[in-house]
């Protein structure tokens, strides 16, 4: 009939927990307060050694919950293990600290269904906990989201801009998952294969939306602001952007990789949040610099390797 109209897609959001299921209960009410008229599921991967969610517990969220466990999984593993179970015909990652502005489902499904993109990146707004309202330099933001963002919808051009924590494609139109081996075992759940994922789609003529009305709220934990954390982040980011810079040679990358504002460059070792972001900075540029040696030097390892073969 012609005045029928069409029903809204089911939407499936996938989460992975490891040490923080107690944000989940935030998240459910976040998605319960979603404007998006059709039906949304959440899908929740527990990656702890003994199961720790109860699908009792997360009944009075009035969405259907799928739990999972994945035991000692990394994130890139959990989060494939979600998406394979997840039915709705939009996927949207988050995370359980994550709180979705009200219109954010709406719009990336909105941007998937009718925009024809195979992946939507929304922008990821920071609120540091400890102490409330802090403000973080832009060397920290860029470890969680990024400091800067397109204004309007486009083509997203940069693939380190994106962050895990808000991502959409359409479940079984484009083959996606994020890279399990490359992260490594990744306990923590500190090592995100977003920028990875969009790059690939990127490299292969896949249409990568940059969707800066779809916000999501992240909070910043002490935990996440310790100088082992901070480096520890910044150390495998540099060395996801050389990877970058070499496999993809036509993605525009920041030169580079991290840059302290000239203000922290004479007043950094006074601050906590200057020291921090000048360790991210040390941390993120000498992990880049030791990356493109080894991945310049690969090749001549194995062209002498094929030399020795054929003598």
């Amino acid at each position: 009939m012609t005045g029928e109209k069409s029903v809204p897609a089911l939407v499936s959001v996938v989460v992975t927990v490891r040490d923080n299921a107690a944000h989940l209960p935030r998240l459910l009410m976040a998605l319960l307060k979603q404007d998006y008229r059709g039906p949304v599921e959440l899908v929740a991967v527990d990656t702890h050694n003994e199961l720790v969610l109860n699908r009792l517990s997360l009944a009075g969220s009035r969405l259907p919950v799928h739990v999972m466990h994945e035991p000692d999984a990394g994130l890139s593993r959990a989060r494939n293990t979600g998406i394979r179970v997840a039915t709705g015909a939009v996927v949207l990652i988050t995370d359980p600290a994550a709180r979705p502005s009200p219109g954010w489902v709406r719009t990336m499904a909105t941007a998937l269904t009718h925009g024809g993109a195979d992946l939507v990146c929304g922008q990821v707004s920071v609120t540091v906990t400890d102490p409330p309202g802090a403000r973080l330099a832009k060397a920290l933001l860029d470890l969680v989201g990024s400091a800067s963002w397109p204004t309007v919808p486009c083509e997203l051009e940069r693939p380190w801009q994106v962050s895990g924590c808000n991502l959409g494609f359409r479940n079984g139109v484009v083959p996606l998952q994020f890279d399990e081996e490359r992260p490594g075992a990744d306990r923590g759940h500190r090592r995100c294969g977003a920028t990875e994922l969009a790059a690939r789609l990127l490299a292969e003529g896949r249409f990568v939306q940059a969707v800066p009305d779809a916000v999501v709220h992240r909070d910043v934990m002490p935990a996440d602001l310790t100088m082992r954390a901070v480096c520890a982040r910044a150390w495998w980011k540099g060395g996801v952007l050389a990877r970058l810079a070499h496999e993809r040679p036509q993605s525009r990358e920041p030169v580079p990789a991290c840059r302290l504002p000239d203000g922290y460059r004479v007043r950094w070792a006074f601050t906590r949040g200057g020291r921090l972001a000048g360790a991210a900075c040390l941390a993120s540029s000498a992990s880049r610099r030791l990356e493109q040696l080894r991945l310049r030097a690969t090749p001549r390892r194995k062209s002498r390797t094929a030399v020795a073969a054929h003598g």
